[in-house]
């Protein structure tokens, strides 16, 4: 009887062993399952992420010429170094342009700056400007000349500083004519006699 307790024994623990072999095999098998479902899983995520960034962006705004747009034109000349400015509202042909667009349609410009905001062109011109003044005298008045005619006259500005109220020196100067270029010269000309 001892005997068969024994096998009986034996074989609970045999079952034990087992049923406990089998448990942890199984738990092992599940385990090694569910991370290859994982690596899957992640790959697919990370393919997925990877595709998303290799796809073009359709939302990205590009800047455009919109009617509110400042526009502002340099004119700069070669032979006198001269820049003048002219700011003005963009032309609707310009409406909806973008900076490679209006590089493109206007080679004889160069873009300086783009924005929604204000756009700012720049037409390199060969020889001079509208920007050569003569300081002369007008009905006893210091007056602005033209060096050449523009529009059919001379006479730029009549100012309100009276011929008689400089020096005798400086009233020949005036009167045999004083030649200035660009705007600035000229302002600055103006300035030191209106004080």
């Amino acid at each position: 009887m001892l005997k068969k307790i024994y096998i009986l024994i034996f074989f609970i623990i045999i079952v034990f062993v087992s049923i406990i072999s089998i448990g942890i095999g199984y738990s092992m098998y599940n385990t090694n399952e569910q991370e290859a479902q994982n690596i899957e899983y992640n790959e697919d995520i990370n393919s997925d992420f990877f595709q998303a960034q290799q796809k073009p962006v359709d939302n990205i705004t590009v800047a455009k010429i919109t009617p509110s747009t400042k526009m502002t034109y340099e004119y700069f000349y070669k032979s006198d170094q001269i820049t003048e400015t002219v700011e003005d509202v963009p032309p609707y042909f310009l409406i909806d342009l973008t900076r490679t667009d209006l590089e493109d349609n206007f080679k004889e410009w160069q873009v300086k700056s783009f924005s929604e905001k204000e756009v700012v062109l720049q037409k390199v011109i060969e020889g001079e400007s509208t920007q050569h003044y003569i300081i002369g005298e007008y009905d006893g008045y210091i007056a602005v000349f033209y060096e050449k005619e523009i529009n059919g006259t001379k006479l730029k500005e009549l100012t309100d500083i009276p011929l008689e109220s400089l020096t005798e020196e400086e009233q020949e100067q005036i009167k045999k004519g004083i030649k200035i270029t660009g705007k600035e010269e000229l302002m600055k000309f103006l300035e030191s006699y209106d004080s």
